[in-house]
């Protein structure tokens, strides 16, 4: 897979772009995004799956598998709930994604990344503290 990925993300550098447009847009575009969903797809089953098969072999730990979905799904609540579905006022924008449902989408993905992000951070500098004190 990070072979495929490699390959992708040099075909989307450095494979050209659209002719034509407003702002450069690279042909490899849509292939990239496609390859990103697959991988996404294949994390969240594996994310999903593995806490069930851990639940039939070692069941005692398998509440900690189920409490880190559980923190997931928090943050991503979270993350929704800061969404903002306000229609944005964009000169020459005539597509069809600035409707509500798009916006909280990408602002729950966007929300999501920032506390996970802050998240590995804090608990980068934690563990670090921690190991100095202990």
């Amino acid at each position: 897979m990070l072979v495929i990925t490699v390959v992708l993300l040099g075909l989307f550098m450095f494979g050209g772009n659209i002719p034509n447009q407003v702002y450069p847009t690279p042909v490899y575009t849509a292939l990239f995004l496609n390859w990103a969903y697959i991988l996404l797809g294949i994390a969240t089953l594996a994310a999903a799956i593995f806490p069930i098969i851990r639940l039939f072999t070692r069941p005692k730990e398998a509440l900690k598998s189920f409490v880190g979905l559980l923190v997931i799904l928090v943050v991503v609540l979270v993350a929704y709930a800061l969404a903002d579905g306000t229609p944005m006022k964009l000169i020459g924008y005539t597509g069809t994604d600035n409707v509500p449902s798009m916006l909280i989408f990408s602002d729950t993905i966007l929300y999501t990344m920032y506390i996970l992000f802050g998240g590995a951070i804090l608990a980068i500098v934690g563990s670090e503290i921690y190991r100095r004190v202990m």
